[in-house]
């Protein structure tokens, strides 16, 4: 009889735990959004990841600032200097909402609209 509820005791607790531990933890999703130059070659590129509140900006072309406006009002909202080709955005300081994106480099601008949605870090956010 103690073997029996020594049994069932540890295979609820295993089975507690598991589950817990399922709906907690979910899979890295990653997204990637791409905007190309007219003939088609690819200009920039935004990697979203859903665990963390950063967006990973690549372009084809070393980039010396981006610049984040309303596009309404062509507001500036955020900007930031950059060296190189990769930089990171923090979402978290931009309210949700679709935004121009303007990447400067030495020779052009790239312009994308992107939207910006500030769930909490694990759920699905979206950029266009």
């Amino acid at each position: 009889m103690k073997n029996s509820i020594l049994i069932i005791a540890i295979t609820f607790i295993s089975l507690t735990s598991y589950a817990q531990t399922s709906k907690t933890e979910q899979p890295e999703q990653i997204t990637k959004y791409v905007t190309t130059f007219p003939n088609g070659e690819e200009a920039i590129t935004i990697l979203e990841s859903n665990k963390t509140n950063n967006l990973k900006l690549s372009s084809a072309e070393s980039f010396y600032k981006y610049e984040i406006l309303e596009p309404a009002s062509h507001e500036l909202v955020h900007k930031s200097s950059n060296r190189g080709k990769v930089c990171d955005i923090d979402k978290s300081k931009l309210s949700d909402g679709t935004y121009t994106l303007k990447v400067y480099t030495s020779d052009f601008v790239i312009t994308s609209d992107i939207t910006i949605s500030n769930m909490e870090v694990g759920t699905n956010q979206s950029i266009n």
